[in-house]
């Protein structure tokens, strides 16, 4: 299927679900093929059922398909508590994670980016990984990173600027995933979840085990990185009443 054809399969979706007030059936000549995917997933909520299908012209599409799927069900209900819905993919009633599973997972996390970099050719992002930081796990509401970049830590650009354009230098790739990448992005604006739902675009061609899959457990458990050190990643579990944790 051409991307072409394929964006056309998704105005039909689109269409068929009634669209929805941000997001148009038909966007107009001003939009890429690719911008005009923006907001795409959000009209499926709660679960997807209605994609059923999409991908499968794609040989990559059964995992695309489950791991879209994994979201959809991480995020749930999409009706807010006061009232609205959300624009975005948001985990509001994630299942309790133990402290030393998050602090496994953002360790595993971060030498799959360290993997990846290595893979594409990117020296600064590989280099800076290569010792990796510390990790310090915490519970609550996380403070905000700095707007301006001059305000942050080396590390944390090495996050927020270098690390999300990871999978853009995996040579080889089906077009379908330049078309996606806006789309996928958009789910809940963040880059690495967007990388773990495309990952099969880029598996074969890098030959890594996912190393994005850890950091979708810590967001479909509610968890939250931040840095304000340059040799330390601060991860935020979620309150939760005291009971039993996985």
């Amino acid at each position: 299927m051409t991307t072409t054809a394929f964006v056309e399969r998704c105005r039909e979706l689109a269409a068929g679900s009634g669209c929805g007030e941000q997001t148009p059936c038909s966007p107009g000549p001003e939009l890429s093929e690719s911008e005009s995917l923006i907001g795409f997933f959000q009209l499926f909520r709660p679960d997807g059922g209605d994609l059923n299908g999409l991908f499968d012209a794609l040989r990559q599409g059964d995992q695309l398909s489950d791991r879209l799927q994994s979201a959809y069900q991480a995020a749930g209900d999409d009706r807010r508590p006061q009232g609205g819905r959300d624009a975005f993919f948001i985990v509001r009633s994630p299942a309790p994670l133990s402290p030393e599973l998050a602090e496994h997972h953002a360790v595993t996390w971060i030498q799959g980016l360290q993997q990846l970099a290595e893979a594409v050719g990117d020296t600064h992002v590989a280099l800076r990984l290569t010792s990796p930081p510390k990790i310090r796990v915490l519970e609550g509401i996380p403070p905000k990173h700095p707007k301006q970049p001059h305000e942050r830590t080396e590390l944390l650009n090495v996050f927020l600027d270098h690390a999300p354009a990871l999978t853009e230098k995996v040579a080889g790739v089906d077009p379908h995933a330049e078309l996606l990448r806006p789309a996928y992005y958009f789910i809940a604006c963040d880059a690495m979840l967007r990388d773990y739902l495309m990952w099969p675009f880029y598996a074969e061609q890098t030959g890594l085990t996912d190393p994005f899959e850890s950091y979708f457990t810590l967001w479909a458990h509610g968890v939250k990185f931040r840095i304000f050190q340059e040799n330390q990643i601060d991860i935020y579990l979620p309150r939760h009443p005291e009971g039993s944790q996985d």
